[in-house]
């Protein structure tokens, strides 16, 4: 029998906003499923959410503690600035709800592994945001490299880049790592080793800018991440390398070309494009509705994540040295 679903999202700034309007277009599919509540510190978020979304006023909050007090939530998705992961998740889990992070999880892994251990004594779903989980066309290079398409894998290149005002207090390495390195371990299952990382901040002192990390798997497989807020063009792009065929992913319009090492042919695979906030969330509810642990981004997954982002810090500050 599916467990009634009564979810509070706590953020309901840019990101927010696109995953309320995704849990209310599965509150018309899924009768078991409530947006009891949605929070946000700006009145004016609010204000969007009830006469964009017909959110009733008695469901708005200002304070995320309405959300943790409340007995009739049961699970809530947060999408709060980086820094208040840690705090409202774990008063979210001691509360008893079940709760879906967003990246990275927590500023520190020991934080990151608290919350996992946390949730698992008190036999709640902990899930962390790495959407890129859910994209078509990268698990349909899971796939191709798991059949051995692509021969011996040589290394991959991801590009994170676009070109925006530099946030205030944000660090790149854990706003945008967080996705190519989630997609290693997609991939292949594997978390990087021998992680090193050389980056600059340009229009400010610190922190960076733009950083390149350099890393490689256990199976000799190097691994090649550019980072950038400063390069003209949203770029979010796959190249895998292979002794046989290399391919080309770009991972927001979820395209795959492929690469003929022999021939030098080139072609474009079919991928069936899906929306992955909507994968994502939808993965969330039945695995809260059926009360099921395992997950395809499991809390302990995002914990790992946040210790791979303190060991490219960690390279790039004793450079510093």
């Amino acid at each position: 029998m599916k467990a009634q679903l009564n979810m509070a999202v706590i953020g309901a700034g840019y990101w927010g906003k696109k995953i309320i309007y995704e849990y209310l277009n599965i509150v018309r599919k899924r009768p078991n499923v409530n947006v009891a509540m949605v929070c946000d510190l700006d009145d004016k978020n609010l204000d969007y959410c009830r006469d964009a979304y017909n959110i009733f006023e008695e469901k708005l909050t200002r304070s995320y503690q309405d959300v943790i007090n409340s007995s009739n939530v049961n699970a809530v998705h947060i999408c709060t600035p980086n820094e208040t992961h840690y705090k409202i998740c774990k008063e979210a889990l001691q509360s008893g709800k079940h709760v879906l992070l967003e990246k990275p999880m927590t500023l520190a892994s020991k934080q990151a592994f608290e919350l996992v251990n946390i949730a698992t004594s008190k036999n709640l779903i902990l899930q962390a945001g790495h959407i890129f989980r859910f994209n078509n066309a990268l698990k349909k290079i899971r796939k191709l490299i798991q059949q051995n398409y692509f021969g011996d894998i040589y290394y991959l290149k991801l590009q994170w880049t676009n070109l925006i005002s530099p946030p205030p207090n944000r660090d790149i390495i854990f706003d945008l790592a967080p996705h190519p390195i989630d997609i290693v371990h997609l991939l292949f299952s594997q978390w990087p080793t021998k992680v090193t990382c050389k980056a600059g901040a340009y229009r400010r002192k610190e922190p960076e800018e733009v950083a390149y990390i350099l890393t490689e798997l256990n199976r000799n497989t190097m691994i090649h991440i550019e980072l950038s807020w400063l390069q003209p063009g949203r770029t979010r792009e796959l190249t895998v390398v292979g002794s046989k065929r290399c391919a080309t992913v770009d991972c927001l319009n979820q395209t795959i070309q492929i690469h003929e090492n022999n021939s030098n042919k080139t072609y474009d695979l079919e991928v069936q494009r899906n929306n992955t906030i909507e994968t994502e969330i939808t993965h969330f509810v039945n695995c809260v509705s059926h009360q099921q642990q395992r997950s395809m981004n499991s809390g302990l997954i995002g914990a790992k994540n946040v210790e791979v982002l303190e060991h490219i810090r960690k390279s790039l500050e004793e450079k510093v040295k």
